[in-house]
């Protein structure tokens, strides 16, 4: 019983188990002082397991919300992606059609200075 003891201790200090090493101190404690400390062992470790599977449940349960959360942000991200290509083309064409209708205007402009300058002429 207490080389299992050691051995855990040993595991935990290595590995920096902080529940493994709490698990070995019990584990000592039961077996120094229980008439079965086989049977208080064996209820340590299942008490250790069952509290392992819920923390284990939880950060499943977290890890869902997060993959959840990064699965809509991601399709937010997209869709605005999306959006900022169709303004920019929408921005890029009337920026043309813009500079097209300052060269017409500047066109118009030359006809009827033009135009001004043969009817001052004709009077």
């Amino acid at each position: 019983g207490l080389k299992v003891v050691r051995f855990l201790r040993e595991l935990a200090q290595n590995k920096h188990f902080p529940a493994l090493a709490q698990l070995s101190m019990r584990m000592d404690a039961a077996i120094r002082t229980s008439d079965d400390p086989f049977a208080k062992v064996k209820g340590l470790i299942q008490d250790m397991i069952e509290r392992l599977e819920k923390e284990a449940e939880a950060d499943a349960t977290e890890k869902a919300y997060c993959d959840k959360e990064l699965a809509e942000t991601k399709a937010k991200k997209d869709a605005k992606t999306t959006e900022i290509k169709k303004l920019s083309t929408k921005i890029d064409q009337m920026t043309s059609r813009s500079a097209q209708l300052k060269g017409e205007v500047a066109e118009l402009e030359k006809g009827l200075s033009a135009l001004a300058k043969a009817q001052a002429e004709m009077v």
